[in-house]
């Protein structure tokens, strides 16, 4: 189970996240406000220091407009 705390792995998500953000203009505090959620937890993922779940990953794509697979990218 190691791989559920691969850090690597979690920060290339987050930057992939903040990457994505950034390109449709959206502060972390709309993409928070549109997702429901505390901008903390924004902050956490696009940092790699939690590991979403599927329904905060279906959310993701969902605000910012891409498809839950955009954020794994080929090279993540």
């Amino acid at each position: 189970m190691n791989y559920l705390r691969d850090t690597d792995l979690l920060l290339k998500f987050g930057k992939r996240v903040k990457k994505i953000r950034l390109e449709k203009g959206l502060t972390q505090k709309e993409l928070a406000l549109q997702m429901d959620v505390e901008i903390s937890q924004i902050s956490r993922i696009e940092r790699g220091l939690v590991n979403p779940t599927l329904t905060t990953l279906i959310k993701l794509a969902a605000c910012l407009h891409v498809k839950a697979a955009h954020f794994f990218g080929e090279r993540l």
